[in-house]
């Protein structure tokens, strides 16, 4: 399956190893292309506070944030949980704890409310 398929889609569950391996790759794709194309708009315009600049860069944050909110809800729906307490890491202090919790802690084993177990496929 694509990767823009896996990280943009709440269907389904995911693994602790596959969520680190997207949400790691979600991070350098959206820092990657913020800089890139911050540059050439900057090369362009010749202002790196332009108009141009910030939005690319917003769009690229949003399109970041989105994939990543998506890849929690599935990594939550492993831990047969609601997808919508994704909004949890958005709290200061609180959302690295749950991070954390959503990267160490050990998912539902076989079948639950959103589907089969990841790991037996």
């Amino acid at each position: 399956m694509n990767i823009f398929k896996e990280i943009f889609t709440t269907e389904g569950r995911l693994n602790r190893k596959k969520f680190f391996m997207y949400y790691l790759a979600v991070t350098i794709m959206g820092a990657t292309a913020t800089f890139v194309t911050s540059c050439m708009a900057t090369l362009l315009t010749g202002d790196p506070n332009g108009s141009l600049v910030k939005m690319i860069t917003v769009t690229w944050a949003v399109l970041a944030t989105a994939g990543a909110c998506m890849l929690m809800a599935r990594r939550l729906h492993d831990l047969n949980k609601n997808g919508g307490l994704f909004l949890v890491s958005f709290i200061p202090v609180v959302g690295l704890i749950f991070m954390a919790y959503l990267f160490f802690a050990e998912g539902t084993a076989g079948w639950n409310d959103y589907g089969k177990d990841p790991l037996a496929q």
